[in-house]
């Protein structure tokens, strides 16, 4: 049965002075940590006496709670009675230290993600009142069609609100300003002055009339420059009327920047978006629509899925319809279901069959990564098939001319055929996903797929003496860093030093990468990436912690090589850091290594003596 902590939650809120006490929560792979207005009503000696609590630290002024495994679970406890969770883990801030694509990316996925269930319920509501339409059940005359319409209608035309609270949270602006902006933008007497015609003027400045419902980049780019305006006006505002000025003068130069630049620029880019489809799909037609679904399940590999979407939504906002993005992602989606499928069908392994078959429904739903990562790209040709098949796929609907006319990627998408073009779109939709899959699933089964072998228990031995194991078996555990070996009583953070996480060993690194300590598998990679739960083909399960309290740079200056979930070779690397910029902003790059199941050994003994040199790849530890 499931555990319940909402009990040992509520006791752990009290001890630590009560919710009103907390100003921020937030936590690490091991570790609650917590922000609290008065550390003098934080009852220590409570919180210690929880169950799921193996020790407590103070960091400066940040309190931190070690729950070990049981973190997660604490924390979402927690964040349900009402603690204020901090939600800049995804912020632009965070990847400083990647590329400008990547950041772009980054910001576009933290913006459109969250809105895709409000955009998913919005358009089956559309969907809906097409069919109470198309089968006579109202009329778009009544007052009934009128108030559905409308309540479908509202995430779409309000759409720039939505945005803008994303963008808050991923640029790391305050909420309220973000969406004071979106308003200014809808502001009823703002829309009625541009849609009267009539000349608009700030201060003599023109003001270019645009139409701001629906849209989608003006308010990501107002949000991004409302960034830098909040540190600019934070400079110049003295500190006794900072309460006062601070926001009035972000939104004094936000607005008419906004109304002024950035929202007829906005339109400018949506109007060029629009024009770039379209040129595509008139020179190149219908091979367009194959190609870029055939291509989907590469770019799902570069992440660069999510910047698609705003295009495919500004073609809905201003044509009331799609017919390339989502449409090709459809496609993509099915095929990589369909392939999936496949290997569920012909293979032998029952372990792959499983996978196979709950991941091809997964990508049929479309959630596509455990498809393509855990079957088609690990096999090799079904992938090839499911690529191969998204773009007939494509070309069919390229040329049946199918559409979308709200944002849907798989199955789902059925009745979003339903529009203007009639059932005769729906019919054609449903063709174009039947090609899909039926394709991916009969080319999977004809290119076929290097099968994983069962793993076959030994058969008992004809031979009537057997081998004798050694009483006492060593495994060995390779130092993931190079540098100097320090013991792990040493580690300056008692939760590593008095051994409560477990047995190990620590370095001191004098060179920013992590590598595999052995054969096996990263069981999980934290967000910020200083942090890896890595289990060894052996059964030892090792956290590798990159610096002490690192987790507060929210993944700055570490770039990771593997997933959660990724399967390694001894010495493949698994994370980059920047040394230097880590010690240049005061944390400890200690890296200890730790035994978290060493109750399950005798013990582990560290092979280089505390102050030693270690080259990654030697061994660290060797584990009785």
């Amino acid at each position: 049965m499931k555990k319940d902590y909402s009990q040992s939650a509520e006791k752990l809120m009290i001890a630590l002075g009560g919710k009103s006490n907390v100003t921020r929560m937030f936590h690490c792979m091991t570790r609650l940590r917590f922000y609290v207005k008065n550390r003098k009503l934080v009852n220590e000696a409570d919180i210690k006496k929880l169950p799921e609590i193996s020790g407590i630290n103070w960091y400066q002024d940040q309190f931190q709670v070690i729950a070990g495994n049981e973190v997660n679970e604490l924390y979402d406890a927690l964040a349900k009675k009402g603690l204020p969770t901090d939600e800049g883990g995804t912020t632009v801030v965070s990847s400083q230290n990647k590329s400008i694509p990547n950041r772009i990316v980054d910001a576009i996925t933290g913006c459109m993600t969250p809105m895709i269930p409000a955009l998913t319920a919005a358009g089956m509501i559309k969907v809906v009142l097409t069919l109470l339409t198309t089968f006579k059940l109202v009329t778009d005359t009544s007052s009934t069609y009128q108030v559905i319409n409308f309540i479908g209608d509202a995430a779409f035309y309000f759409m720039p609100f939505l945005i803008a609270a994303n963008a808050a949270r991923v640029f790391a602006v305050n909420e309220s300003l973000a969406l004071i902006i979106a308003g200014v933008f809808l502001h009823p007497n703002f829309t009625a002055m541009m849609d009267s015609g009539d000349p608009i003027d700030f201060f003599s400045i023109p003001v270019t009339p645009t139409s701001y419902s629906y849209s989608v980049i003006p308010i990501i780019l107002m949000v991004w420059i409302m960034s830098y305006i909040v540190k600019l006006v934070d400079r110049i505002t003295p500190r006794i009327v900072k309460l006062i000025l601070h926001p009035t003068l972000i939104i004094l130069i936000s607005a008419p920047i906004a109304i002024i630049v950035v929202g007829p620029l906005g339109g400018i880019i949506g109007d060029g978006l629009a024009v770039a489809i379209n040129f595509l799909s008139d020179k190149l037609g219908f091979i367009i629509v194959g190609i870029l679904a055939a291509a989907f399940p590469f770019i799902v590999m570069t992440g660069m899925h999510h910047a698609l979407t705003p295009i495919g939504l500004n073609a809905i906002a201003t044509g009331g319809s799609d017919a390339l993005i989502f449409v090709s992602q459809v496609c993509s989606n099915v095929a990589q279901g369909g392939a999936a499928l496949a290997v569920a069908f012909r293979s032998k392994n029952h372990n792959m069959k499983q996978l196979a078959s709950a991941s091809g429904i997964s990508a049929l739903m479309g959630i596509t990564e455990p498809a393509l990562y855990g079957v088609t790209l690990k096999l090799k040709r079904p992938v090839a098939a499911a690529a191969i098949a998204a773009g007939i796929g494509g070309i069919v609907g390229g040329l049946l001319q199918v559409s979308l006319y709200i944002a849907q990627n798989c199955l789902l998408a059925i009745p979003a055929f339903i529009g203007a073009k009639g059932m005769s779109n729906l019919l054609y939709g449903v063709i174009m996903i039947i090609v899909s899959f039926v394709g991916a699933f009969v080319l999977t089964c004809v290119f076929g797929f290097e099968d994983e072998p069962e793993e076959e228990e030994e058969a008992p031995s004809a031979q009537p003496q057997e081998e004798k194991k050694p009483l006492v078996e060593k495994i060995q555990i390779l130092s993931p860093v190079t540098g100097t070996a320090q013991d792990i009583t040493e580690v300056p953070d008692a939760a590593f030093s008095d051994k409560v996480l477990g047995d190990g060993m620590a370095v001191i690194p004098s060179e920013g990468k992590v590598y595999a300590p052995a054969d096996g598998t990263v069981v999980n990679i934290t967000d910020t990436k200083h942090g890896i739960m890595f289990k060894t083909t052996q059964g030892v399960e090792l956290l590798i912690h990159i610096g002490l309290d690192t987790v507060n740079l929210k993944g700055e200056h570490f770039t990771a090589h593997v997933t959660s979930g990724t399967d390694v070779k001894a010495g493949d690397l698994l994370v980059e850091f920047d040394l230097d910029a880590i010690k240049a902003k005061g944390y400890n790059p200690v890296t200890p290594v730790v035994v978290t199941n060493i109750d399950d050994y005798i013990r582990a003994v560290g092979m280089p003596k505390s102050g030693e040199a270690v080259e990654h790849g030697s061994c660290l530890l060797t584990i009785v």
